[in-house]
């Protein structure tokens, strides 16, 4: 054989194994959600997910992530230029897709039994929020909660009460719930929230407080993912578009929480009886 000759052959088997390995990458090992941990530092999210309701529901099923990205992340770890944790979005398209939730929006309500509150996705999906576009993981988030993919109510409370004074929320009590029908017992004395409503007392004549927490943002907290870069700080338009809208950055990366309940309530209660 000549030398031309087994320089071809040379290149064609070589050709032909990396295609395989490509093909087997791509199709086999890129696929299994086992594998993720190889490469990201996850372990705890990974864990998460094995025991959460998601757990049959394949990692690239729902994150955006191509082989030939995975591929040029290895050349950016030997180069020293990768971060092994890097951010990664669930479009909303994977959350409604056929077979998934893709009947959420049509059957849009949803009542937290436990909590009390009545929850329509429809316009938290279809309406801009206080000037920001939301998104399935923007109150479904993984990071907050301690969850995989359960919903944040730390994020619910940092949306409906930051700005407001601490006997009120943004959108009113009844956004989210009811006051009580049944007549309760307070101090042995039984009261009535339809009665006291119908007189025209409001939710904060006897709940002096519900929030603790401002939900603030101190600019120190940009150094966390930038380098030196906080100039558009106060350009709060911008920055809930680039990391809430485009990036789907939890709210809680960068806000402290507010936390909500009787945390204070009238040292007189009307109508007592």
């Amino acid at each position: 054989m000549s030398k031309g000759k087994k320089i071809i052959l040379i290149i064609f088997i070589f050709s032909a194994v990396v295609l395989a390995l490509f093909i087997y990458t791509s199709k086999v090992a890129f696929t299994d959600s086992k594998n993720c941990n190889a490469c990201h530092f996850i372990t705890p999210f990974y864990k998460k997910w094995e025991t959460s309701t998601h757990k049959e529901v394949p990692c690239l099923k729902c994150h955006e992530y191509k082989a030939l990205k995975a591929v040029a992340g290895q050349f950016m770890f030997l180069a020293g230029a990768y971060n092994p944790r890097p951010l990664t979005n669930v479009p909303d398209k994977n959350c409604l897709q056929s077979g998934c939730h893709d009947k959420r929006l049509v059957e849009s309500k949803a009542l937290f039994t436990k909590r009390g509150i009545n929850f329509d996705h429809k316009p938290h999906f279809n309406e801009m929020k206080r000037g920001i576009k939301l998104h399935c993981r923007s109150c479904h988030s993984d990071i907050v909660q301690g969850e995989h993919l359960k919903v944040s109510m730390n994020v619910c409370y940092l949306c409906h009460f930051k700005g407001v004074s601490h006997d009120q929320a943004a959108t009113g009590c009844p956004s989210c719930h009811s006051a009580p029908h049944q007549p309760i017992v307070i101090m042995g004395k039984t009261f009535s929230h339809d009665e006291a409503l119908k007189a025209g007392f409001k939710c904060n004549t006897c709940h002096t407080e519900i929030t603790e927490g401002e939900g603030t943002t101190e600019k120190d907290k940009c150094y966390f993912c930038h380098v030196d870069k906080s100039e558009k700080y106060d350009d709060t338009n911008l920055i809930h578009e680039k990391h809430v809208s485009e990036k789907q950055i939890d709210c809680l990366w960068c806000h402290s929480k507010i936390t909500h309940g009787k945390i204070k309530m009238a040292a007189k209660i009307p109508m007592l009886k």
